[in-house]
């Protein structure tokens, strides 16, 4: 048994952590406590060879034929390219696993890759259509000109939000630091408040506002509930900045049914589901097939956590 991790490379230095992300040295932690031997790549390492009617998939001269289990944690998503890399993966996988059954690869998530070709909220949203998963209103354009009447627009307050989650990058005290491209709109000319009008509004699209400052964030493995958190803002509509934490790790029924089924739709290992709230029902707001969970493990203190990236390494379909 060995273990390969596939990671995205940081733009940016974040205080604090070192090498790896706070997520991956946690899951090096759990498997090094099971004396699990493992190695660690970046997703723009990846080498794939096509000789003599082959395939081989490398890092450093390393065939990843000799791992078997594959821990793919992020991609940045403003390069498609490093989730198709994954998806590659998973293909490779699947066709070597056919014709060698005694020495199988396992990926995680390698099913919900295949059912999520598409890394954007666009796609997720009719996913959620196709299976009756609530779902905030949702409108985008292609064109990027969201001052044209529509329906939808006529609905303010709302949200505006990058197309496949990709943050902006600001300078604070000469330093490089990465802050949400998420943005209320009250009227047709927040269009034009600062940071918005600086970019290029095809990478965006318009979401219904949630009057509800919570979230809550579930953890599902193998199909079921294992914890979770709720949070609230504590200044303005973003839960993200300063948000104040609670262990939720027994959700009520109807949040954990609906987690479940989420992840039963997506065949998931291991996910996130993340809902926000809309006449005080839970909407989904976003899932995660690569999870942090820093801020679970260190922000909470009115319960004790639950040991996720001991759950993240045992999450595997046989």
């Amino acid at each position: 048994m060995k273990y390969l991790i596939i990671d995205k490379k940081s733009s940016v230095k974040v205080k604090g952590v070192g090498k790896y992300s706070t997520a991956v040295s946690r899951i090096m932690e759990e498997l090094n406590k099971k004396s699990i031997p493992y190695d660690f790549v970046y997703n723009n390492q990846i080498e794939f060879f096509l000789h003599d009617g082959e395939t081989h998939i490398k890092f450093n001269s390393e065939d990843i034929q000799k791992y078997s289990h594959i821990i793919f944690r992020g991609h940045n998503l403003h390069t498609p390219r490093e989730y198709e890399i994954k998806r590659l993966i998973v293909d490779w996988t699947d066709q070597y696993n056919l014709t060698h059954p005694n020495s199988k690869v396992l990926v995680q998530n390698g099913t919900a890759i295949k059912k999520l070709p598409y890394y954007n909220k666009i796609y997720t949203a009719q996913i959620c259509a196709t299976h009756n998963i609530p779902y905030f209103d949702t409108y985008y354009s292609s064109s990027g000109n969201y001052n044209k009447p529509r329906e939808i627009l006529n609905k303010y307050p709302l949200i505006i939000k990058e197309y496949v989650g990709v943050n902006r990058i600001d300078k604070k005290l000469g330093k490089r630091v990465v802050k949400k491209n998420v943005y209320k709109l009250n009227n047709i000319n927040d269009l034009k408040q600062k940071h918005l009008r600086r970019q290029n509004l095809k990478e965006f699209f318009i979401q219904e506002f949630s009057t509800t400052p919570k979230d809550i964030r579930i953890f599902v493995k193998l199909g079921t509930v294992i914890g979770g958190w709720r949070r609230e803002a504590s200044n303005g509509f973003m839960t993200v900045n300063k948000g104040i934490y609670h262990m939720y790790n027994k959700p009520n029924d109807e949040i954990k049914i609906l987690a479940e089924k989420v992840a039963k739709v997506f065949d998931a290992d291991f996910i996130a589901v993340d809902f926000m709230f809309k006449n005080n029902k839970p909407y989904l707001q976003e899932i995660s097939l690569h999870p942090g969970f820093k801020a679970y493990e260190t922000k909470i203190t009115d319960g004790p956590p639950v040991n996720i990236a001991e759950a993240i390494i045992t999450a595997f379909k046989s």
